[in-house]
This record gives structure tokens, sequence and C-alpha cells, in this order.
């Protein structure tokens, strides 16, 4: 649900007022050239590959990181290899593996970022922004060589995932609604990919060791029309504006929950825009909401059934919501991006925080019986699709509703998610 400039600065106070200042030195950031991206690839960035995003905003730590040796030698070799792949690479999966992170390049660059962390101030001072910001939690705790070198894996394994997925064909764990959009060996794409790759090569070795693959991702999840993640941001804007500006004035200690979420339902099915299901599980948060429980509700779903439908799930909720059963627009928050389930709880979390609202007030889970106990015993799926559970504690309340306490680590990146990270 990959956040906007409101969330960065909450998340800093609130990391500020529990550790005090933090202990990295204070710098004049120096002005560095624009990074030429789209702004749809820098929302991508940040959502996606947060380490990248900051060095790229971090004038200091960006130079150190361009002027390396090791990194420089790195930059080297890679382009190399994606001028061989240029010029002898008959379809997109060959340009694919070579436009992966080795495992040996991915050891090298921990090792040095690690060295750094150290021994450079100025590095040493990014990764300390890093962690105010919240969006690696879950590696917060650890020292900083270690907490670098987590981050700087999930973005190697992030891009790697777009490469195997997105240009070599590898179906990814839910293939059905998240695979490439061509055949590897269409003729059509490999020329989108490989005039992608002319591109990215003229950025050449003299700039920081991740620009030609970083870029690489970001333009190939474009040619496959995977946009999904960049859709409907900021989420305080938009449809979601009038519900974020009461959720400002909002007396929540007249409530015994700060929201209602309501998974989404795909309708499965080309061309229909909501199924029977979705709009029961709607009816069920609307009682609830009339019965005055919490001012909120969060509908959850991205355009994740069919494959590639047009449709949202969030939006067709809202508008089933406020058109057909009378709730108030400004009491519907939209949240247009999960794809599964966990990720509806996941995402709805962060809009606890993103919306400013009690942490320590729960959240009601209404869906129908099937699904509610399904998320009741959801802890191993969450743990093997994302790492981490996003909520403290989970009560199965009735057979169509849960109670769960949002949880700082909903913000941790999924490197293995790009349409929904």
């Amino acid at each position: 649900m990959l956040l906007c400039l409101v969330t960065l600065t909450a998340q800093s106070q609130r990391r500020k007022t529990t550790r005090g200042k933090s202990k990295a030195r204070t710098t004049k950031t120096a002005k560095v050239a624009a990074p030429s991206y789209t702004a749809t690839q820098q929302l991508q960035m940040r959502k996606s590959f947060y380490l990248l995003y900051l060095l790229e905003r971090s004038g200091p730590a960006h130079n150190v990181i361009v002027k390396d040796a090791v990194f420089n030698q790195i930059a080297k070799d890679r382009q190399a290899r994606l001028t061989t792949a240029y010029s002898q690479c008959a379809d997109a999966a060959c340009i694919g593996k070579a436009l992966e992170w080795t495992a040996d390049e991915i050891q090298e660059v921990s090792d040095e970022f690690k060295k750094l962390a150290v021994s450079n101030p100025d590095v040493a001072e990014m990764v300390q922004r890093l962690k105010l910001v919240d969006r690696y939690p879950l590696y917060t705790q650890h020292a900083d060589t270690t907490f670098i070198r987590l981050a700087w894996q999930d973005v190697a394994a992030g891009i790697n995932h777009i490469c195997q997925v997105y240009l070599q064909g590898i179906p990814p764990r839910y293939p059905r609604i998240d695979s490439i959009s061509f055949r590897p060996s269409d003729p059509a794409f490999v020329k989108q990919v490989k005039t992608a790759v002319q591109q990215i090569m003229s950025v050449g070795t003299g700039n920081a060791f991740y620009r030609q693959p970083l870029l690489g991702s970001l333009e190939v999840l474009e040619i496959n029309g995977r946009d999904e993640a960049t859709r409907y941001e900021p989420l305080y804007k938009g449809q979601n504006a009038a519900a974020f500006a009461k959720s400002r004035r909002t007396n929540w200690n007249a409530y015994h929950f700060s929201t209602i979420l309501v998974p989404g339902s795909g309708p499965g099915k080309a061309g229909q825009t909501m199924d029977s299901m979705g709009m029961f599980r709607c009816k069920l948060a609307a009682e609830q909401y009339r019965d005055n429980v919490a001012p909120f509700i969060i509908v959850s779903g991205g355009h994740v059934h069919p494959y590639k439908t047009p449709f949202c799930e969030a939006i067709e909720m809202k508008k089933y919501m406020v058109s057909k059963l009378g709730i108030p627009d400004s009491a519907v928050i939209i949240e247009p991006h999960a794809r599964h389930t966990t990720t509806n709880i996941r995402n709805a979390v962060r809009l606890v925080y993103l919306f400013n609202m009690p942490a320590s007030k729960p959240m009601l889970i209404v869906s129908d019986s099937f699904q509610s106990l399904a998320i009741e015993k959801m802890a191993p799926r969450f743990i093997n699709e994302i790492g981490y559970l996003p909520y403290t504690g989970l009560e199965r309340k009735a057979p169509t509703e849960n109670i769960i306490l949002p949880d700082l680590k909903a913000w941790q990146q999924d490197p293995e998610d790009p349409l929904d990270p």
C-alpha cells in the first residue's frame, strides 16, 4: 500500500521521539545531477528499492559510491556483459540473464557497503537516515553493517526477480495474475528490450554502479505494462482526499476500532466489475459502520482477476458502498494495490500509519466466514510470502470478523512483488 512524504515525516518524527537524536553526522547535501528517471520510475524505485531511491538523493553518499573503486570495477564488468548480450542475444531471456546481479557481485557489493558504513561518515549518515524512514523495519535493530547488507540484498533480489519474471518468463508465485506479458522470444518484445538495453548502456560506467540494472528493471516493467504499483499514488489524494481530511479531525476516542477492513474479491470474469462475494463483504462492513464501531472503511484490492483486468477491486467496492449502500465518500478509503489476502492486511496497516490513525487502536477485518477463518490461520502464509506478520495479535471475534493491532513491520518492502512491494 510501497508511500508518500507525509509518511516519511510522520515515521521520522516517531523514530526521533523513541530513540532520541540520530547519531549521524550533519553534512551539507551536495548538488548532484538529476537522475534520468520518469516520474513513474521514481515512484516504482521508491516503493521497490528505497535504498537506491535514497542514494540517488543523498549527494555526499552518492558521490562516495560513484568514486568507489570496487563499485566501478563491478560497473565495468557489467557494461562488458551487457555489450556482449546486446550483440549476441536472440531473445529476452538471454538479456535478462545478463542484467541480473550475480551471486559474486551481490557479495562484493555487500562487503563494500559494510566497509563504507564503518569507514565513511557520509555513508554512515545515509544508513541512519534509512533507519529513520522505516522502509526496512525488520533490519533496524541490527548493527549498521548488517542493516546495509540486508537492505542491499533485498534490492538485488528485487531487480533479479524482475529480470527473471518479466524478461526470462520464469513463473512468479502467482503466475495467473503476475506473469510476463510476452513470450521471451517474441521479436517485437526482443526489439523493445534491446532498445532499452542500448539506452541504459549509454549511461556508461562513470555513474553509480547500480544505475544500469536499476534502469533496466524499471524499463522492463514498463515494457510489460506492469505499472500496478504506481497507479493511484499518492494515496492521501484523489479518491482518498476527503477521508484523509476527515482523519485529521476525527475524535478517535468515540470508536472502538480505527478502521473496518474489507478484503477484495475479484470477479475472475472479463468485463465484470464485482461479484456477489465482494458485494456481500461490503454489506457486512456497512452494517458495522452504521453501528458506529469505526469512522472509516478500508476497501482493499488492486487490478487482480482476471489477468490484467482494467477494474480495480477497491475502486469498484467504493463505488458500490457509496452509490448503493449509502456510505459517505469521506468514510471509504481505497487501498488499490493489494493482490492477495496477505497484502490486503499489510497495506491496510500501512494506511493506518499514513492517515495518522492511532496504532494502539485495533482494526476490524470483515469478510465472509470462509476467508475470515483463513485469515485466522494465515500466519504461516504471511511468514512464507512476506517474511513477517504486519500486525500484533489476532482475535477471531465472530464468524465474519477478525481483530488485529497494527505493527510498523508492515512498511518492510517486498523485493519479490514489484506490482505491490
